[in-house]
């Protein structure tokens, strides 16, 4: 069951969704940030066909700051997974990521702590807790999400994003596939399909659409490895208090 959970992880971690609500003073400097709410069905091919529900929300805090949640529950288990962080110079600022999954058969967490002072990242996991350095600009496994979203509505190229990734750091890299009209159940959505480069060498494969008229939230994403595939699906969303709708 475990291994069904981190499937689902995987899928959400190759996404890209955030926003959060945004205090008037600060509008015009972060027009970026808005607050939002998307619920996702999940599909797995995996020893048995199993569905499950997945929901993000991102929110700000009384203290400026920004927390990104995002949990996954099925039938046999969940996951929690959450990045609190600040919006600095017109770009996440990791602070706290936090990661759990329980299951029938095992539970699993880990911490990290982001240490800008001291230019270190800090982690807690099931085994003994370490640290390794943090250059400028790292972001975690929710917050390059962020950024990406951000360089698309601004018409930038995609970076490669250095993320601290459970005890070390890990470049991430996507490619742009084209502009894809999705049906779903909120209608038709103009989206832009990405697929995240894992290199020659990998089986598995990542793809995901994003909604090009509604800040580049996540309307799906599709993972294949070997001969097993499995998905997420927006089916609901509201955006800056606006329900997400499509296009007859």
């Amino acid at each position: 069951m475990a291994t069904i959970i981190s499937r689902l992880t995987l899928l959400l971690c190759c996404a890209m969704v955030i926003n959060s609500g945004i205090a008037a003073d600060s509008a015009e400097q972060s027009p970026f940030i808005k607050a939002y709410r998307t619920v996702y069905q999940a599909d797995y091919d995996f020893f048995l066909p199993l569905q499950g529900a997945v929901i993000r929300e991102l929110s700000q805090q009384e203290n400026g700051q920004w927390l990104l949640s995002h949990r996954a529950d099925t039938s046999l288990a969940s996951m929690k997974e959450s990045s609190l962080f600040e919006w600095d110079n017109n770009q996440p600022k990791p602070l706290q990521y936090h990661y759990q999954q329980k299951s029938i058969a095992k539970d699993k967490q880990h911490q990290l702590e982001f240490n800008w002072r001291e230019q270190q990242v800090n982690h807690t996991t099931n085994k003994p807790p370490g640290s390794f350095h943090l250059p400028k600009g790292t972001l975690d496994k929710l917050t390059y999400q962020l950024k990406m979203r951000h360089q698309l509505q601004l018409g930038q190229p995609l970076s490669t994003y250095s993320v601290a990734d459970k005890r070390k750091l890990k470049d991430y890299r996507f490619n742009i596939v084209g502009s894809i009209e999705l049906d779903t159940p909120m209608g038709k959505l103009n989206t832009l399909k990405i697929k995240r480069d894992r290199g020659t060498d990998s089986n598995r494969e990542t793809v995901f659409w994003l909604a090009k008229d509604w800040d580049y939230l996540l309307v799906k994403i599709e993972q294949k490895e070997n001969d097993k595939s499995h998905q997420i699906t927006m089916v609901e969303g509201v955006l800056d208090g606006k329900t997400v709708r499509g296009h007859e």
